[in-house]
């Protein structure tokens, strides 16, 4: 019932409500998190983080629930260990396939520990905070003192890669947004995510990384152009300003890099060219983004062509750098740098249409549940979470990224939100003398 109409609830929003949980899956989820988003300890830290948790769990066993999206993680799984048994380079096979069962086994923790909005709020705040003081910072003061790969921004272990970071800064560009757009927030925790929204986009820029600039365009674009124009007037100078202001901080390479985008055709059509032809006019790092383009577009065609000769196994999981090394010695042992084209080159195409079954079901639930979560906006705006995880996985057309635990934490707190919030919301369907007697 909701107490505050009086109205008895639908029957389908009553059998979401979840069964409480005790104190120790959600102290240990929130240690996992911490130390594991900071990057900065030991691993110990976070599997003692996540041993809590799955203790605390297996405790209480009558409050675990097993969703579609783990059930489609547990055929996927399984999937994955056939590939593992007949992979190519059974070496590399076994330990990838344990970093999927822990990633899985992450994403299971969420689903089931995050039953409350405040739970959410916090654990949402919680990984802000961690990114912020040491990846995040971590991050700007390298590349200020010139620690940089080819100009462009990096931090250590899983944020060693420029392309890997800004992927992760989109996710955490989503959670900002989904704080500093709530007007029933703190309004000190509002206006420190709103001033964290131009930090993280600084960074996205600094990483020069080409497809993460498609994904956030493609991600967080559209309901940006939405909202701009629903609101008043007074918001378009604000954001303006402060997209002025990161332009002005952005150096020149950055765009350079970036603006090599709209030159792809011309630079995929000059694979074959001798490195003489190249304008002397190009600088380092430009012609560094023109070659890596070419040389991506080779791992294409060969990773593309793996996946066609092994369409039901693939190569094995894990073994796509030695399939790229078999088939196209002149390029040698490279990751595939496509998310799409790794999973049906090591699992086969069946792994990659489960491995999107996980994703879309995800996705799918949220879509249902829009109008509720839309309706229920005083703890987060779910909709700059989604569109976080959409960028992201459209930035995987050009990484392979299936394989960051990251996704699965975000793809957890999708599902738990779009289960926890919305509960106490009339149909937002009903007319509008209906839906004011919840707030009487």
């Amino acid at each position: 019932m909701n107490i505050g109409s009086g109205r008895v609830l639908p029957a389908r929003l009553r059998r979401r409500t979840g069964a409480p949980t005790s104190a120790l899956p959600w102290y240990g989820l929130a240690i996992f998190t911490f130390f594991f988003v900071t990057a900065r300890l030991p691993a110990l830290f976070t599997e003692l983080g996540i041993y809590l948790a799955l203790l605390g769990l297996l405790v209480r066993p009558q409050g675990l629930g097993f969703p579609l999206p783990l059930r489609w993680a547990v055929v996927f799984l399984l999937w994955a260990l056939m590939s593992a048994l007949f992979a190519i380079s059974p070496e590399t096979a076994w330990p990838v396939l344990i970093e999927w069962l822990k990633a899985l086994v992450i994403f299971f923790v969420v689903v089931n520990v995050l039953r409350t909005p405040q739970q959410l709020r916090f654990y949402l705040l919680l990984i802000l905070v961690a990114f912020a003081i040491y990846p995040a910072r971590g991050t700007l003061i390298n590349y200020v003192t010139g620690n940089r790969l080819f100009g462009r921004a990096i931090w250590n272990q899983m944020y060693a890669n420029p392309n890997d970071l800004g992927a992760l800064t989109l996710l955490m560009l989503g959670l900002a947004l989904a704080i500093a757009t709530v007007k029933t927030q703190d309004v000190r925790v509002r206006r420190a995510a709103a001033a964290f929204v131009p930090v993280v986009l600084l960074i996205i820029l600094l990483t020069q990384s080409r497809g993460v600039f498609l994904g956030l365009l493609v991600g967080f674009g559209p309901p940006l152009l939405t909202r701009l124009r629903k609101r008043s007037s007074g918001t378009t100078p604000a954001v303006l300003a402060v997209l002025a202001v990161i332009a002005v901080l952005v150096p020149a390479t950055s765009w350079h890099r970036l603006e090599s985008i709209t030159n792809l055709t011309q630079t995929i059509g000059e694979t074959h060219t001798s490195p003489s032809s190249t304008p002397g006019n190009l600088s380092l790092y430009s012609k560094v983004a023109e070659d890596s383009a070419r040389q991506r577009f080779e791992i294409l065609k060969t990773g593309l062509h793996i996946a066609a000769n092994h369409p039901i196994l693939g190569v094995g999981i894990g073994g796509y750098r030695e399939a790229n090394a078999r088939y196209a010695p002149l390029l040698g042992a490279h990751d595939a740098h496509n998310t799409y084209v790794s999973l049906a080159a090591e699992m086969g195409f069946p792994g990659l249409l489960l491995w999107l079954g996980l994703v879309g079901s995800v996705l799918a639930q949220v879509r249902r549940r829009r109008a509720y979560l839309e309706a229920d906006d005083r703890t987060i705006q779910v909709l700059w979470i989604e569109r976080a995880v959409i960028a992201f996985l459209v930035a995987g057309f050009f990484a392979s990224y299936a394989g960051l635990t990251m996704l699965y934490l975000f793809l957890g707190i999708l599902w738990a939100a779009s289960n926890v919030l919305g509960r106490d919301v009339i149909d937002p369907g009903a007319p509008p003398s209906r839906r004011a007697l919840r707030t009487r």
